[in-house]
């Protein structure tokens, strides 16, 4: 009876370790940061992909993405990448939005989510892996240096 007890065991723990084993952390990826977070998902940009699409103003910049599910990683689908644009109005200090007709939506970084506050910090750390600089400048030290790191 004991053989039986610890022969279960060990499947049981095989088991596991294989079906955890199989789980990707996109965090320890050096080529991924998390841009954006909203109920338990994390928005992860490639930054082997960041394109400075116009120079000019609106400065564009694109860069694709892709959604882990941080409650059950399981779900997440490591194949669905999306693209995702913003134009930065340097002279007005201004993020835009870019959506997929070119529409452009004013992300406030001191407004609500739905005011685009979330995408502001995301367009922040976007504008930093690009140019090295702050563009609101409205975020304190440690949140520039954990871009870096």
């Amino acid at each position: 009876m004991p053989e039986k007890f610890f022969l279960v065991a060990i499947l049981i723990t095989t088991i596991f370790s294989t079906a955890t084993a199989g789980v990707r952390d996109p965090h320890s990826d050096e080529n991924l940061k998390v841009f954006y977070q909203h109920q338990g998902y994390e928005y992860f940009l490639k930054k082997d992909t960041l394109t400075l699409v116009n120079e000019e103003t609106p400065c564009i910049i694109s860069f694709n993405y892709f959604v882990f599910d941080s409650i059950k990683p399981e779900n997440t689908d490591w194949s669905k990448e999306n693209e995702m644009m913003f134009a930065y109005d340097v002279g007005e200090r201004k993020v835009y939005f870019v959506d997929e007709d070119g529409n452009f939506s004013f992300l406030n970084p001191n407004g609500t989510v739905a005011e685009g506050s979330g995408y502001a910090m995301g367009a922040e750390i976007v504008y930093w892996l690009v140019f090295g600089e702050k563009f609101y400048g409205v975020y304190d030290e440690d949140f520039y240096n954990s871009i870096d790191g």
